[in-house]
């Protein structure tokens, strides 16, 4: 799962998607309905990934909280993020156990478990299993590739080098100016 290019815009509800970035603002494609927005500059926006929760220890990344969450629920919907406060924290504490119950807000919960239904919505946990099974998919191609010390196969030809151009071989075009066109007679 790669939240770096997933993002939250003050004053907007739910999540976005980074999906360009011009001169004076970022377009974001809303996870909810797919509408895509500009994002000035002078908005508030806060990437997930540099997002973190206050443990009593060192603070844990978002990332490996929804993981957590991921892994707890078996890949299904979790609690609703409009239970009450009680309900959402001992949720939190069965995914995050060492939580900073003191320093997290009951709002900072309801936004955690309302972002965890939009990425699972998304697809963004399933895009994650894609990839370790890609990952997996390369290393056993890079296993099964014959080596350079390797027996090159039959019809195998060395590939030549593109020999480089010599320099200053270029030369501008040159166009006659009629009298009409010079300026000052």
């Amino acid at each position: 799962m790669d939240l770096s290019k997933i993002i939250s815009v003050a004053g907007k509800p739910g999540l976005f998607r980074v999906v360009a970035q011009g001169r004076q603002a970022v377009i974001a494609e809303s996870l909810l309905d797919g509408k895509r927005i500009p994002v000035p500059s002078s908005s508030k926006v806060s990437s997930l990934e540099e997002i973190s929760m206050f443990t009593t220890g060192d603070d844990v990344p978002l990332k490996k909280v929804l993981e957590n969450i991921f892994a707890l629920e078996k890949g299904k919907e979790s609690i609703d993020p409009k239970e009450s406060d009680d309900k959402l924290f001992a949720k939190l504490a069965e995914a995050l156990p060492e939580h900073d119950r003191e320093r997290i807000y009951a709002s900072d919960v309801r936004k955690l478990f309302g972002w965890y239904q939009q990425l699972l919505k998304a697809g963004e946990f399933a895009k994650k299993e894609e990839e370790k099974k890609e990952e997996k998919a390369e290393k056993t191609a890079k296993a099964k590739a014959p080596k350079e010390g390797d027996k090159k196969a039959k019809g195998d030809a060395p590939k030549k080098a593109a020999a480089p151009k010599p320099a200053g071989t270029s030369k501008a075009k040159t166009t006659t100016m009629r009298k009409s066109a010079q300026r000052g007679t």
